[in-house]
């Protein structure tokens, strides 16, 4: 009797891929593949000197695949804040810089212009954190809103990074997809309660736009809001830190394919809605504490690169892979065939 073939290796291969596309949750990013360099002529502004540099970001490694940033961009991003009691109205920001203290980084003239940037050589420092101290942004929530709204394909993903210290892998926070809105953008309704990423979530460091493992950083504090067009005050050093990444699919968040929404937020880890219209306002401090801090696991610490704003997709992207799933049940079927033949009896 001769022997049955064996099922060919590359159809087991790819349907435990498949698979694992639909089984993992949230992700840590392990590498990030660049474009090419933008570099235009530097500004000074407000006391720092931007060089103007652009590395775009091309695909992001995870353990369920690479992811590309094909698609959309938010409209906007906008910054809820709870100033009341006299809590500080300020954005820090920090930058990677070269040896003569100068941000790599563009000139951005609002915190909704740093995100949609999606530049890695720059974000915002500590904005959940609540307080009255200069470096204190007393900042509840931050919705990225899509005009018209965006329904949402298989394995759609956002990705985020955190920049640390040496040892670390990222600071907690929320995320919750709102599925309408006002006018102006503002969350109405929520899709669920959303998705809390813990600390030390993230991967371990990967190559900043610099093509480094670990790079230099300052921090500067605006003391008008979103608004980052006047003088930084506070400009100081903050030393060498590693850029980590998280990557989250929109079903890790409770979202299904087909379902269509009109944007996320992000928010501190320590807010804690008992249901989804617990989110809807910033200013409600059952849900939105106003005492969130940056020391120990008080999820005021997370610092967001300008980064996030656009979605990601699997590459190949899900079209791809209903094209390899009929080949390969055609791979299948053939295989079954020549393994009737090989057992017909001789006749």
């Amino acid at each position: 009797m001769q022997p049955h073939p064996k099922a060919p290796r590359f159809i087991v291969n790819l349907l435990l891929l498949v698979l694992c596309l639909d089984a993992q949750a949230q992700t840590a990013v392990s590498a990030v593949t660049y474009g090419t360099l933008t570099d235009n002529a530097n500004i000074t502004q407000g006391g720092i000197t931007y060089l103007e540099r652009t590395r775009t970001v091309s695909t992001v490694t995870s353990g369920i695949g690479d992811f590309n940033f094909t698609g959309p961009i938010a409209t906007s991003v906008t910054f809820r804040r709870n100033t009341t009691a006299g809590n500080a109205n300020n954005t820090t920001i920090f930058y990677q810089i070269d040896g003569s203290n100068r941000d790599y980084g563009t000139y951005e003239p609002n915190t909704s212009e740093l995100f949609l940037s999606n530049n890695l050589y720059q974000g915002v420092r500590n904005p959940f954190e609540n307080g009255t101290g200069s470096t204190q942004s007393n900042i509840e929530r931050i919705d990225f809103y899509f005009s018209g709204g965006y329904t949402v394909n298989t394995n759609d993903a956002l990705v985020f990074f955190d920049l640390e210290n040496a040892g670390n892998f990222g600071d907690g926070f929320r995320i919750a997809a709102f599925t309408a809105a006002d006018g102006s953008g503002t969350p109405t309704a929520y899709a669920n309660t959303g998705l809390l990423v813990a600390p030390d979530s993230f991967g371990g460091p990967v190559n900043n736009p610099q093509l480094t493992s670990s790079g230099n950083y300052r921090r500067a504090t605006f003391t008008n809001g979103d608004n980052l067009s006047g003088t930084a005050s506070g400009i100081t050093g903050i030393g060498t830190l590693e850029l980590v990444g998280i990557l989250i699919r929109f079903s890790d968040m409770g979202v299904s394919t087909g379902t269509t929404i009109q944007g996320f937020s992000l928010m501190a880890g320590d807010v804690a809605p008992v249901a989804a219209a617990d989110l809807v306002n910033w200013n409600n401090t059952t849900y939105y504490p106003t005492n969130t801090s940056a020391a120990g696991a008080g999820y005021g610490n997370m610092d967001f690169m300008g980064f996030g704003s656009r979605i990601a997709r699997p590459v190949p992207e899900p079209s791809t892979y209903g094209l390899m799933l009929l080949g390969m049940t055609g791979a299948f079927l053939g295989w079954r065939r020549r393994r009737k033949s090989v057992n017909a009896p001789a006749a």
